[in-house]
């Protein structure tokens, strides 16, 4: 067990020795509650084999993670059918202890959808945070009732007590449709973001339409300001930002994300040392430029993943970051004839020389792969005259409590 594994066990776990000890065996640090208690009691893994998300969702595109104060982890993603010829949920949500076993708990609108989204829109590319003591989470309306006959695609945001809900819209766009090209201009796949400062931005992107920036009231709930735009249009959506080594970084995915069998969708990086941008490339090359810069991170390498993007990224309990994102399997690539089948995937992301890599090059995996560190082993070694002769040796697990 790596280090700093064991001291951010006994950072986020403290009362697991006295328990140990008073129980005089093996015990979980966790608590069992919630909803579904077979997810705290499940054995613990140590490896996992891509995709993630199925059996309960073997489509998830879009995957954004969040680990909820409750000590659970909690996804959503873009509402694709839950399964060929099954229904369509409002934004789904899953649930994990360990970020490669997961569980359908719900969707965010489980009953009507907010009054100003068309009845035909879909609800795409969900982006959760945690501020201002509740959950808040951006997401894609592709068609509002503003103007009727039209695509006008908008970015709404939604609040709730804890991450299953309930969740109250805001009641209208968070970002507007934006008019362009003689119609609309993609207003999709928003991210937000909290600096070193503490200010919050949400950043959105698209083909048709380029990828901006703009800053977030304290609540998160209002844009401040006049947008920025950071990528240049017809090339990257997905943006995605992360704070590293003093830098700070933008993934976007670029191609087409949903080809079938031929989708080469791939993830791109540049960085800034402001929130704001301009992020530039390994080579100095701007991601807002003609001659567009962009340093791969992960891209489809011949085994069973193609269409590798659309990324989000979590930190385990030993402090290695972990790429979550979607793919297609090459020999089964639909889930219905007109749907690409997009499941979950987890892997290691890694920093080389100041720039993230997927398993350090080798992308996507589709072997047996060490999991998250989310749990471990936790014994004491103690030997001195002093202790008294009804000490015990504790042998056992840590685990994230739970507060319910």
């Amino acid at each position: 067990m790596r280090q700093a594994a064991l001291r951010r066990a006994l950072s986020v776990a403290v009362v697991v020795p006295l328990a140990l000890v008073a129980a005089g065996g093996q015990r979980t640090a966790a608590t069992t509650g919630g909803s579904n208690p077979a997810s705290v009691s499940a054995p613990h893994v140590d490896h996992y084999v891509n995709p993630v998300s199925t059996p309960d969702a073997p489509s998830f595109p879009d995957p954004s993670v969040i680990l909820g104060k409750d000590g659970f982890w909690y996804a959503y993603a873009t509402s694709d059918p839950v399964r060929a010829g099954g229904p369509v949920p409002q934004i789904p949500i899953l649930r994990s202890r360990d970020l490669v076993r997961w569980t359908r708990v719900g969707e965010v609108f489980p009953g009507a959808r907010p009054s100003w989204i068309s009845d035909t829109a879909g609800l795409w590319a969900p982006d959760i945070r945690y501020l201002d003591g509740r959950y808040v989470l951006y997401y894609v309306a592709t068609d509002t009732t503003a103007v009727p006959g039209t695509v006008d695609s908008a970015i709404g945001v939604a609040t709730a007590p804890t991450p299953v809900g309930p969740w109250t819209d805001s009641g209208g766009p968070l970002v507007a449709p934006r008019p362009g090209n003689g119609s609309f201009l993609g207003t999709i796949d928003p991210a937000g973001f909290t600096d070193r400062q503490g200010r919050h931005w949400l950043y959105w992107s698209s083909f048709n339409g380029g990828g901006f920036v703009t800053r977030l009231s304290g609540d998160g709930l209002r844009t401040v300001g006049v947008p920025k735009q950071i990528l240049i249009d017809n090339r990257y959506e997905g943006i995605y930002v992360v704070s590293h080594g003093g830098w700070y970084y933008a993934f976007a995915s670029s191609t087409n994300c949903c080809a079938g069998p031929v989708t080469g969708y791939t993830v791109f990086a540049g960085r800034s040392r402001a929130p704001d941008g301009p992020f530039v490339d390994k080579d100095g090359v701007s991601l807002d430029t003609s001659r567009v810069g962009g340093t791969q991170v992960i891209a489809p390498h011949g085994n069973r993943w193609i269409g590798t993007g659309h990324n989000a990224v979590v930190t385990d309990d030993s402090g290695q970051d972990v790429f979550v994102y979607h793919a297609i399997p090459r020999s089964n690539p639909y889930l219905e004839p007109t749907i690409n089948r997009r499941p979950m995937l987890v892997d290691r992301l890694d920093w080389i020389h100041g720039w993230p890599l997927v398993r350090a090059g080798r992308g996507a995996s589709d072997t047996a792969q060490p999991a998250p560190v989310t749990s471990g082993v936790l014994q004491d070694r103690f030997s001195s005259a002093h202790l008294r002769p009804s000490w015990r040796t504790v042998t056992g697990r840590w685990r994230r409590h739970v507060e319910l």
